[in-house]
């Protein structure tokens, strides 16, 4: 996957919408939901949740969950 794929991944996983997507990483919401598409076909999957749970099955996805900020 290209760089921009796995940004897109990574930050759907985190749970960003499309528009959050592409405001952080100068493109428009169509544009990531075109991303997705390409990293949902190229995963094999029908669908988003999916593909997360194939991608963190696969390794792709490494979310870290700041525990400190919760206290």
């Amino acid at each position: 996957m290209t760089r921009t794929e796995m940004n897109c991944l990574r930050r759907c996983a985190e749970g960003h919408t499309d528009i959050q997507i592409g405001k952080e990483m100068e493109l428009t919401a169509g544009e990531v939901k075109s991303v997705l598409s390409v990293i949902m076909m190229k995963l094999r999957v029908p669908n988003r949740m999916a593909g997360l749970a194939k991608a963190a099955r696969l390794g792709l996805l490494d979310i870290q969950q700041n525990q400190s900020s919760l206290g």
